[in-house]
């Protein structure tokens, strides 16, 4: 609220939205939804991307360096631990430390 007042527009936050929290699923531990609208109404230019797509980053960032007069937050949609069997969707690998074997075994499916 404070930098949507005083209208501070170099500033971008960038919010990884994986729907998943340290103990469960968002939905089930606590509910931000609709986080689009929320931002929005604090008076931030809110944009949504795919995440996984470096493409969207990278010229999500060069637009927000184009918004005037307010802050910009970039939504980044991504899957938690995504190309990783045992990983993704899984909010146990939020603070965990692959095994080194658990690591050979990540770094191989995602070289797929």
């Amino acid at each position: 609220m404070f930098a949507s007042h005083y209208k501070i527009d170099n500033l971008t936050a960038i919010l990884d939205y994986n729907n998943v929290q340290l103990m469960g699923n968002v939905s089930e531990i606590m509910e931000v939804a609709p986080v689009k609208e929320k931002w929005s109404s604090f008076g931030w230019e809110v944009m949504e991307i795919d995440g996984h797509n470096f493409k969207q980053i990278v010229e999500s960032l060069y637009r927000a360096k184009e918004i005037k007069g307010k802050p910009v937050i970039i939504i980044a949609n991504t899957t938690k631990g995504r190309g990783v069997s045992f990983m993704q969707n899984t909010c146990e690998w939020h603070g965990n430390v692959p095994t080194q074997e658990e690591y050979i075994k990540a770094m191989a499916e995602v070289k797929k």
